[in-house]
């Protein structure tokens, strides 16, 4: 039997401390940190800080909306991701049971001498169809898809704006996108859940059941069937719901009943 844990939408603020009842969890033997944390380097700070502090137990860190797109913008493609894998490979302090990665999966070995094999991504989902303006979703609002320093090429420019440079311009999300990042990852999994190794945990960021992100949206999950698997995700509270095949979670919030919460898996 694995006993997990997860953690995901704190919403912490950049400079704000945390409440000790969310840096005290049971005892398990895996900790999903599923973002929505706070921005990056508090999202980092608390992952870290756990990791040290139960050291016997291990953590997997996803990055949410909020780590990698909420008031954030690569100046390169991978950016973020780049700085992550520097930060793990340069730091010597950097806790051996906390473990990061990004469209890609891992085998974690548990103190209870069983092992797991999880894949971490954000979750993309293929929009279908939407109702309304693209530009209230909030894939416009909040992700930028690339940047450019030419403001007539990607963007409306305001009418009474002078013809000159601004900096670096974000392009906004498009569905089209989104969707190329949904199929991206799509084939990864596929090759995932096939490969025949120990216990598989699917983590995405974006919760496949009633995210209030795809609110007026037709979307469609990834192509897959999780026989058996555990599926965690984040924003909805969701408690082992069958969900194509396997086991579906999420554990978002704050407070003492919501820390104390365990899912038991064999």
């Amino acid at each position: 039997m694995i006993k997990v844990h997860v953690i995901s939408d704190l919403d912490l603020g950049h400079n704000e401390f945390c409440d000790p009842v969310d840096e005290t969890i049971p005892d398990v033997d895996l900790v999903i940190i599923n973002g929505n944390i706070g921005h990056a380097k508090r999202s980092a700070l608390y992952a870290e800080t756990l990791s040290l502090k139960y050291p016997n137990i291990q953590f997997v860190w996803n990055l949410g909306e909020l780590e990698r797109y909420w008031q954030v913008m690569d100046k390169f493609t991978g950016e973020m991701e780049n700085n992550i894998k520097i930060r793990k490979a340069s730091n010597p302090k950097w806790p051996k049971n906390l473990h990061w990665c990004h469209d890609d999966s891992m085998i974690i070995d548990l103190k209870n001498g069983e092992s797991v094999d999880v894949f971490c991504t954000y979750g993309f989902p293929k929009i279908v169809s939407y109702n309304g303006d693209w530009k209230e979703t909030n894939w416009y609002k909040n992700y930028v898809a690339e940047w450019t320093y030419d403001i007539n090429k990607f963007v409306e420019k305001p009418k009474t704006s002078s013809n000159v440079s601004h900096g670096i311009v974000p392009i906004w999300a498009t569905q089209d996108w989104v969707n190329s990042k949904h199929e991206e990852v799509e084939k990864k999994i596929k090759k995932w859940e096939l490969n025949v190794t120990t216990f598989k945990i699917l983590v995405t960021h974006i919760n496949p059941y009633k995210d209030n992100r795809l609110i007026n949206q037709t979307t469609s999950p990834y192509l897959i069937h999780l026989n058996n698997m555990l599926w965690v995700a984040s924003n909805t509270v969701v408690d082992n719901v069958n969900y194509l095949g396997a086991n579906l979670y999420a554990n978002p919030g704050r407070g003492a009943e919501i820390r104390s919460k365990v899912i038991q898996v064999n």
